[in-house]
This record gives structure tokens, C-alpha cells and sequence, in this order.
């Protein structure tokens, strides 16, 4: 049940990943983590003994994406970057996973397999919907969330966003990649060197297995999460309208700090990386507490 159709294409596809891991810059170990749902990739930056951060991809992008970020994060946390079993990237699923518990159970089966406790937890577009929908079922193994535009989960997903990104996973030619990831940029294609290669080689010839559609969560559910939260959002996103969605997440969960990220739309992290890290690290070594929080909202 692997994304690639061909097992030639996946040794292909590992080998691109395995040049494109130069863009981070900083040391790493990698491994592979068996769950019930099939073997989950994991890179792992910075000292071990550093608090631990995880970090969740967006759809498609790997783990990969996080090469202008993982280098100043890792420098404070030892930072996990893994890949989202059943899309495209080094993990190889033996499910689909279709429903919010399913992905909720394998992050745990993988943290579980890692030995962490607690940690501070971050995602982006599906891996931050995923991250949301495992602090609100496990909130005591977060620390704190930060999100990057995680998909639907403020807001419905708007029809321009499958207009610019279906296409590519459908014909899954070049032109047709390209297309996807400008409609998902402020201006023009803002990938490194070698990323842009590396991502192609991922869409041209394999099929996601993830079949896990984000829905908008409703403001009882919300109301629950009682941690610090970080969301920050593109001003010209395209998966949603960004001061709708903001304007929901604010309304509704108790502890959250909303940043709009200009010259940015859903490749934020990416387009922007010297703001969302100095943001992200900022975020992450406050010292507010949840009773913190509490005493001063009275």
C-alpha cells in the first residue's frame, strides 16, 4: 500500500530525499518507527537532551519542508521531524487512514515509540490539523502548539485552494506542480535549490494514501484546549479567507496568539522563515502557565 505504485520509484524518490536533507544544514539521525499502521520516518536535529519539539508536514511536502526552519529551532529543542504515514515521503503505510482517529492513534503510536512524555507539538496545513486534533485527545502530552495554517480547521477549505492543488496530483507533470505551489505562494516559486527537484520527483509518480479531509471544528470542541497556542497565517493564504479563520480561532480557544504573516500565503514557513522562527522560538520559551493565563483573564 505504498504511495509509490513501483518499488523502483520509491528507491528513486528516497534517493532525491536523502540529497535534499544538505538544505537543513545541521546534523541529523534518522529512523523508521513501526506502528500498527506501517513504518513512520523520523528525523531527529539537535542535543537529545534538549526539550523535545515534533514537528507535523504539510501535504506532500515531507518533512523536507522545514529546512529554513529546523536549524534555529534545534539550536534550543531537540527537534523531531516526521513524516505523515500514507503521504508522500520516507514513511510506508499498511492503512489508509480516513478518519481524525485513526491519524490521532498513529501520532501516538509514534511519539509512544519515540519515549516522550510531554513535548511541545507544531504543525502545518494537514499536519496542523492533525497536531490540533491530538492535543485536544491527549492535551497532557503537549507542552504547547503552534500551528501554520492547518487546513480547515478555523474555516472551510475554499474552492481555490483544490483549483491550484488537484491538478498536480492529478497529471502530475511539471508544469502542472508548478502551477499547484505558485497558486500556494505570495510570489512565484520561494523553494530553495534542489527542493523544487526533490518534490517533483515525489508528484511524478506517486498517489497520497492519506484520505483524512480536515473539517472545520466546531467552538465547543475548541473551548477545551487549555494551553498556549501560536497560529500564524499567510495574509494572502488561499486554502481560506485568513482573517475569518483567525478571527474564529480567537473567539474560541481560551489561550491563543494569532499572527498574520504578510508577503505570505500557505507556504508561510517557507516564504517568511526568519519571522516564524524568531516567532515559533519566542512562542515556545515564554514561561506563561496555563494557571498564568487563567489568573489573568480574572
Amino acid at each position: 500500500m505504498d504511495v509509490f505504485l513501483e518499488s523502483g520509484y520509491r528507491e528513486q524518490y528516497n534517493m532525491h530525499y536523502d540529497e535534499s536533507l544538505a538544505l537543513f544544514q545541521c546534523p541529523y539521525i534518522d529512523q523508521y518507527l513501526h506502528t500498527s499502521f506501517g513504518k513512520t520516518y523520523v528525523l531527529q536535529f539537535g542535543n537529545s537532551n534538549n526539550p523535545p519539539l515534533v514537528l507535523l508536514h504539510g501535504m506532500t511536502m515531507s518533512s523536507v519542508m522545514w529546512y529554513p526552519n529546523v536549524k534555529a529551532w534545534s539550536e534550543y529543542y531537540c527537534v523531531y521531524a516526521i513524516d505523515i504515514i500514507g503521504d508522500i515521503g520516507k514513511s510506508e503505510a499498511n492503512e489508509i487512514i480516513m478518519q481524525k482517529e485513526e491519524a490521532v492513534a498513529w501520532l501516538k503510536e509514534t511519539v509512544d515509540a519515540l519515549g516522550l512524555d510531554q513535548f511541545y507539538l507544531a504543525g502545518h496545513s494537514i499536519g496542523g490539523y492533525i497536531a490540533l486534533r491530538f492535543t485536544m485527545a491527549y492535551e497532557e502530552r503537549v507542552k504547547k502548539l503552534a500551528l501554520f495554517a492547518p487546513a480547515a480547521a478555523f474555516h472551510r477549505l475554499h474552492w481555490r485552494f483544490f483549483y491550484y492543488s488537484f491538478p498536480g496530483l492529478l497529471f502530475q507533470t511539471e508544469k502542472w506542480v508548478d502551477r499547484a505551489f505558485r497558486g500556494l505562494s505570495a510570489e512565484g516559486l520561494p523553494f530553495a535549490p534542489g527542493y523544487r527537484e526533490f518534490m517533483l520527483a515525489g508528484y511524478h509518480h506517486a498517489l497520497p494514501r492519506l484520505r483524512l479531509y480536515p473539517l472545520k471544528i466546531e467552538p465547543e470542541e475548541l473551548a477545551t484546549i487549555k494551553l498556549p497556542v501560536l497560529l500564524m497565517i499567510g495574509e494572502h493564504e488561499v486554502l481560506y479567507p485568513a482573517h475569518k479563520a483567525m478571527e474564529y480561532a480567537q473567539t474560541n480557544v481560551p489561550y491563543i496568539t494569532c499572527i498574520l504573516v504578510h508577503d505570505a500565503n500557505h507556504t508561510l514557513t517557507i516564504e517568511q522563515p526568519q519571522i516564524i522562527n524568531e516567532q515559533v522560538l519566542s512562542f515556545l520559551h515564554s514561561e506563561i502557565s496555563r494557571a498564568e493565563d487563567e489568573s489573568s483573564d480574572k
